[in-house]
């Protein structure tokens, strides 16, 4: 798991870039959290430290794995000065909100890009190994 989520992150850095100032993110992740199972959540990017905190429970395939690692990492990519996520958030609610609305669409993009290149990095590193 470890493997494929760094080579994700690695695939966003490289197409997206990253936040002037700030590391690329950390994943933590977890089997199940009970709280964000409460709150069907599967994800989150926690700005003040910088981590996507994942409940892998929930995810079907490796492909919806990689759609919400891109999906975080682009929560991690937008401005934070303003708090216009949460003013967003209270006008609109989630679905509506703009900066969830571009998260969903980008992930959706590019979530097929990111599962290959991940696994092809997998694999070309084993076959190395064993060469």
């Amino acid at each position: 798991m470890n493997e494929f989520f760094d080579w994700c992150l690695h695939w966003c850095q490289k197409k997206f870039g990253k936040t002037k100032g700030k590391s690329i993110p950390q994943i933590e992740w977890n089997w199940n959290v009970t709280e964000y199972q409460k709150l069907n959540m599967l994800a989150e990017y926690e700005k003040q430290d910088n981590l996507i905190l994942l409940r892998v429970q929930g995810h079907r395939t490796i492909y919806n794995l990689a759609k919400t690692i891109i999906h975080e990492y682009v929560h991690y990519l937008q401005p934070l000065h303003g708090n216009w996520y949460e003013r967003y958030h209270c006008k609109y609610g989630y679905w509506k909100n703009p900066y969830e609305i571009e998260a969903y669409h980008i992930a959706d993009l590019y979530a097929v890009e990111c599962t290959f290149d991940a696994l092809c990095r997998m694999e070309s590193i084993r076959i190395k190994m064993t060469l």
